[in-house]
């Protein structure tokens, strides 16, 4: 059986507007610790800020974005979905490969 190697990805995820500074901070970093135990590691983290939405979602009209670049191997990838469906805090989320990181479409 081979050892999968680790992969480039990027997440971005919507927080919820409702919340304050400090809680989207500690959603950031329960999603950034959540990688980290699963044995990824976090390149970078870019919190965008809050952006009117292109549509209404659960009756919110904006969201605080934030892009999450990591490595890691593919079986955490559902993990994390998992993880950030059910967190309450985090109303949108995608996550995609980042194939050749440095090449621009």
């Amino acid at each position: 059986m081979t050892e999968k190697k680790a992969r480039s990805y990027e997440t971005m995820f919507i927080v919820r507007p409702n919340l304050d500074e400090e809680a989207v901070d500690r959603t950031v970093a329960a999603v950034e610790d959540y990688i980290k135990a699963q044995g990824g590691t976090i390149e970078s983290t870019d919190k965008k800020g809050r952006k009117r939405l292109a549509y209404e979602v659960d009756k919110m009209r904006d969201g605080y974005y934030v892009v999450i670049t990591f490595k890691a191997k593919p079986e955490l990838i559902s993990l994390l979905k998992r993880m950030m469906t059910l967190s309450e805090d985090i109303i949108r989320s995608l996550i995609v490969v980042q194939e050749h990181a440095g090449v621009t479409a």
